[in-house]
């Protein structure tokens, strides 16, 4: 999506109380001159923001550390620029949904690497032997084992990935500088500095790319896990059982001076497939989402990202089939009318017909797109179910704001490029009235724009007939869903403020819990009217949780999925 909408004036104070909850009001002194003020160096930034140049450092350090701030990279590529300093929102406001990828790893791995990635989370970046350390598997040789097989699954998955000093420098830097390498090569050799767009296009495109590979090698899985082949000495014996029974050719290892970090975009990934699965369960019902979810994991390759418009490979039903757990056959054969005879196979055809739209005249809705005929594949249409997901939330919190009238007005304009009031009445079936009211306020909320048409004989001229009204009404949807993500974003900061105002309000009854947690009894231990407050208070804060997790929902939506109008 544009850029636009993660540096506003809402996106900027949700990092400020990001930052506060995280690292106190110190390192948000430090964030909040980035934030408010731009690319800095150490010197202004420690001056505007009322602080000695050694904890300003250290307070950059602690972002640093975090991949919150990133810097132009002149002292590490020897430029002789001075270093500048750049606050990254879209890396702050990722971490609004730590508590969703938690849940994600205990769900498909195992409480030990729930420990890991919160671990990796705490500490930003972090080596193998002190994630080790940090587990509690320094002094406990088989706690340190589970912990590295564990590392490894996580590695493996995709869940986490390896990092390096590069990746603290912006990348826009990177390729402004291999752009000006790329210029001073070609006019050598052409022997002029007059260079045509052209070139100087193909020498942008060239950089980019370049600086982008360069970054992806940097976080490829192979820098940190070493693969090596099994010593077996009984293989010709057991070739035949170790074959059926699908065990590893290889062992893993990590290297230990690579730093590791958590891997949003895996985890967008997961996060996209179950809105998908979702999806497709109220669209049809639970075999549809049954069959979609073992599309989506038999699709989930390792160069998958969360851009992608399409899957990669398409995937034949045998693998489905196969990706289909015994316990959800009666959802399938529940979902269609027909003999309870039909095999699994089968079900499972009559379903990806039904997904690819291979029952419909027009396939604009279809969630699959069909390859080959004698032996079919499938791919799931990841954008276009996106932009549907999309359209219908936006259609749901105008809904829920002013009612199914301004929803049906929005749904009228928003499929026209222009559209006469007339035409608005018509399709959604109100009184002219009503239309209007309706278009007014959705204006008030700028989630519709008109444009006036000249009252004089201009308007035959541009083919309108005399009748025709002196206002049409668009919608540009880039702009509404830059309105809506700005207002989401402005309700979590609201969450995260009042989370802060709860604490500090029991901040006494708080501190006598520090004291006594350790003891045995806890909380039992407190007078009633203690107990009684600090159950009021974890219920306003699982409230404020919860509020926030669904809002981060919609943030994700509305933001990182991909489909975004006007972008290609």
């Amino acid at each position: 999506m544009s850029g636009t909408s993660n540096n506003g004036k809402e996106a900027v104070r949700l990092c400020e109380q990001i930052v506060r909850q995280a690292f106190g009001d110190v390192v948000c002194r430090v964030a909040s001159t980035l934030l408010n003020r731009g690319r800095l160096p150490s010197s202004t930034i420690a001056r505007l923001s009322a602080l000695q140049k050694p904890t300003a450092l250290a307070a950059l350090l602690i972002l640093i550390q975090h991949d919150l701030v990133q810097s132009n990279g002149a002292s590490y590529k020897e430029t002789g620029e001075e270093e500048q300093y750049e606050f990254d929102v879209m890396g702050c406001l990722l971490r609004l949904r730590w508590g969703r990828i938690l849940a994600l790893t205990h769900q498909r791995m195992d409480d030990v690497a729930l420990e890991v990635v919160r671990t990796i989370m705490i500490y930003g970046k972090i080596r193998v032997p002190d994630i080790i350390a940090a587990c509690g598997g320094e002094h406990d040789a088989r706690r340190a084992v589970v912990i590295n097989d564990t590392l490894i699954a996580l590695v493996r998955a995709q869940f986490i990935r390896p990092t390096g000093p590069e990746m603290h420098i912006l990348e826009s830097d990177q390729v402004a500088r291999r752009f000006a390498s790329h210029r001073r090569q070609m006019i050598m050799n052409k022997g002029t500095a007059m260079l045509s767009a052209q070139e100087l296009e193909n020498c942008q495109l060239k950089a980019a790319h370049e600086v982008r590979e360069e970054r992806e090698d940097l976080q490829d899985i192979r820098r940190v896990l070493v693969e090596r082949a099994k010593v077996d000495k009984d293989k010709k014996k057991r070739k035949g059982k170790t074959a059926a029974a699908g065990a590893e050719e290889f062992d893993y290892e990590l290297k230990t001076d690579i730093h590791l970090r958590v891997n949003y975009d895996r985890y967008g990934i997961l996060i996209r497939n179950e809105l998908i699965v979702k999806a497709a369960e109220d669209r049809w019902n639970k075999g549809a989402a049954v069959v979609v979810r073992a599309i989506l994991d038999a699709a989930l390759k390792e160069t998958s990202v969360l851009k992608d418009d399409r899957t990669h490979d398409s995937v034949g039903v045998n693998e489905i089939v196969d990706r289909i757990p015994h316990k959800d056959y009666p959802l399938l054969l529940a979902g269609l009318a027909v003999s309870t005879k039909t095999t699994v196979p089968e079900l499972v055809r009559s379903y990806l017909s039904v997904l690819a739209g291979e029952d419909q005249m027009g396939g604009s809705g279809a969630f699959l797109q069909r390859e080959g005929s004698t032996n079919p594949g499938y791919k799931i249409e990841l954008e276009a179910i996106c932009v549907k997901l999309r359209e219908n939330l936006l259609s749901q919190l105008v809904r829920e704001k002013l009612g199914d009238k301004a929803a049906r007005v929005l749904a009228v304009v928003s499929k026209s490029s222009k559209a006469f009031e007339t035409t608005v009445r018509d399709c959604a079936m109100l009184p002219l009235r009503d239309a209007r009211m309706q278009l007014a306020e959705l204006q008030k909320l700028s989630l519709v724009e008109t444009q006036e048409v000249p009252k004089t004989a201009a308007k035959s001229r541009a083919g309108l007939p005399p009748s025709a009204e002196y206002h049409l009404w668009a919608v540009d949807l880039p702009r509404v869903y830059g309105v809506l993500l700005t207002s989401v974003y402005k309700t979590l900061g609201n969450i995260l403020q009042r989370k802060a105002k709860e604490i500090e309000r029991k901040k006494v009854v708080l501190a006598r819990e520090t004291r006594v947690e350790n003891h045995e009894g806890g909380r039992g231990l407190l007078q009633l009217k203690d107990q009684e407050d600090l159950l009021e208070l974890d219920d306003a804060l699982n409230k404020l949780t919860l509020a926030e997790t669904r809002s981060d929902l919609v943030v994700f939506i509305l933001r990182d999925l991909p489909g975004w109008p006007g972008q290609k």
